[in-house]
């Protein structure tokens, strides 16, 4: 937990650097290289960010115009097929009783205009000063938080409009493969369970125009 004592290291983030905080799908080389559109050469480091309880409270729409095409994902449940409204993805909010697992990068300050672009429901919040392994003597480390229209805890009974998607779950456990099973353990321990009853099978289909998803 956050409240427990140790002593910190310091360490000081290089001028034009800055660090950045992967709680969720971000946890290796490949998928800041994915999120960067260009090889990482940094490290990853597995810290604690405190103050913080990662939930499942991020609303994304369906249909979301993300360059360079819109996606749609079609899902199963009680043997249809549904198009649900939204999806409920991993997000953070703040609680002082509590320190979750995550992946430290740095990377270049230039960098972050291009992430803020593509992290759409989502803005970007100051961290530095909740690491728990270290201080920082010069830099700033950030995190991405839902905005506050786009934060809602999924209601469970509605799966047409809310949807956690098994995909997402699975690329979540192909990270943890390579982070090992205390990482995953740890993960569940300080997320605030998924609704399972809204898990869903679903298939990625790129909608024509004439595609309407009402939302």
């Amino acid at each position: 937990m956050c409240c427990q004592t140790q002593k910190k290291s310091t360490i000081e983030i290089p001028e034009g650097k800055v660090g950045l905080i992967g709680y969720g799908s971000l946890t290796s080389r490949e998928q800041m290289a994915d999120q960067l559109g260009k090889p990482y050469a940094g490290g990853v480091e597995v810290i604690h960010l405190e103050g913080f309880q990662r939930t499942w409270t991020a609303t994304t729409p369906n249909k979301w115009e993300f360059p360079p095409n819109g996606f749609l994902l079609e899902c199963s449940h009680a043997g249809d097929t549904i198009v649900p409204k939204w999806f409920s993805a991993l997000n953070i909010r703040k609680n002082d009783s509590v320190a979750i697992n995550c992946c430290f990068f740095i990377i270049d300050q230039e960098d972050l205009e291009p992430i803020d672009k593509t992290e759409k429901g989502y803005q970007r919040i100051e961290v530095t000063n909740n690491i728990r392994e270290f201080s920082v003597a010069n830099g700033k480390i950030w995190a991405y938080q839902a905005t506050p229209e786009f934060t809602e805890t999924p209601k469970t009974g509605e799966p047409k409009n809310y949807a956690v998607a098994k995909l997402y779950l699975d690329f979540l456990e192909a990270g943890f493969s390579e982070l090992g099973e205390s990482y995953r353990e740890e993960f569940y321990q300080t997320t605030l369970p998924v609704p399972e009853e809204i898990v869903l099978d679903c298939d990625i289909v790129t909608p024509d125009a004439n595609t309407e998803n009402d939302q």
